[in-house]
């Protein structure tokens, strides 16, 4: 049965509870699941204790965005999984981030509000509920408010880079998240590489070179997004890299329907193996 790696909750910008997560992918039988909200793991907990009535496996984790020189929109974020949600290091981290995301979300809400928007912090937090608050809290804000239709609209007349309440987002720098990872007693994995945007498929695997030089433990070559020739790549380049691999959907719930739990956007199976070759590198 297939394994998903990667998805979120509404502890951050997904729309599902970490029980209703957790029972979607016990009904569609997967074998693992992995919970990695942006800068943050308080779904783990609930998670972990919901997953002890069901029969598939449940893996603690996080994804962080790594403040790195990348041109144009490439970006680069790190997976942490397997992680000891307990570590005072991680949590505190994240604690500092999480109060990071709710300082610029009321900027973000302060500089529309400049522009002539009605939108306050208070039908923010409402929306954000225990979460974490981020730009696509703000987007379905202004979807309730009837300003745009769409998250994508949002985003591209007041959210994003250079629009009317675009504020930047404090993130870790690369080698301060893997150390954080595995001072935590996880593995440091690369998620979606198609976002790197590089020119070529040997600039990715150069990359990786990289990145596993400084610590990187994994790559995610499965993914919604990817094609069939660059997971290819991605499996072979691993190999020869001797890197872990890892997969999943980036499943946010409703406020991306196009992406479906376990199978992404139709194309996507995650073999199991690869959740038990992870389990495994961690338990050596």
């Amino acid at each position: 049965m297939p394994v998903d790696l990667h998805t979120h909750t509404y502890f951050s910008d997904g729309t599902m509870s970490p029980e209703d997560l957790l029972q979607k992918a016990e009904n569609e039988s997967l074998t693992a699941l992995a919970v990695t909200d942006h800068d943050e793991i308080g779904a783990n907990y609930i998670a972990q204790q919901y997953a002890q009535s069901l029969k598939l496996e449940f893996v603690s984790g996080v994804e962080f965005s790594i403040d790195i020189a990348l041109p144009g929109t490439a970006h680069l974020h790190l997976l942490g999984l397997f992680l000891e949600i307990e570590n005072d290091e991680l949590k505190s981290v994240l604690n500092d981030l999480r109060n990071a995301r709710q300082t610029r979300a009321g900027t973000i809400i302060k500089k529309l509000q400049d522009y002539g928007l009605d939108v306050s912090e208070n039908e923010l937090d409402v929306i954000v509920g225990q979460g974490s608050a981020g730009r696509p809290h703000v987007a379905q804000l202004l979807m309730d408010k009837n300003v745009v239709d769409s998250v994508w609209e949002a985003f591209h007349k007041f959210l994003s880079k250079d629009r009317p309440g675009y504020v930047p987002k404090k993130k870790l720098k690369l080698q301060t998240a893997i150390d954080l990872i595995h001072k935590a007693k996880g593995l440091a994995i690369l998620a979606h590489p198609i976002s790197l945007k590089q020119r070529t498929y040997k600039d990715t695997e150069a990359f990786l070179k990289e990145l596993k030089s400084i610590g990187l433990d994994g790559v995610e070559a499965y993914y919604a997004s990817h094609t069939r020739n660059f997971t290819s790549y991605l499996l072979n380049a691993a190999k020869r890299n001797n890197l872990l691999i890892s997969g999943g959907s980036d499943f946010h719930g409703s406020i991306k329907p196009d992406t479906e739990l376990g199978i992404g956007r139709g194309n996507l199976s995650v073999p199991d193996q690869v959740f038990f070759d992870l389990k495994n590198a961690v338990s050596k």
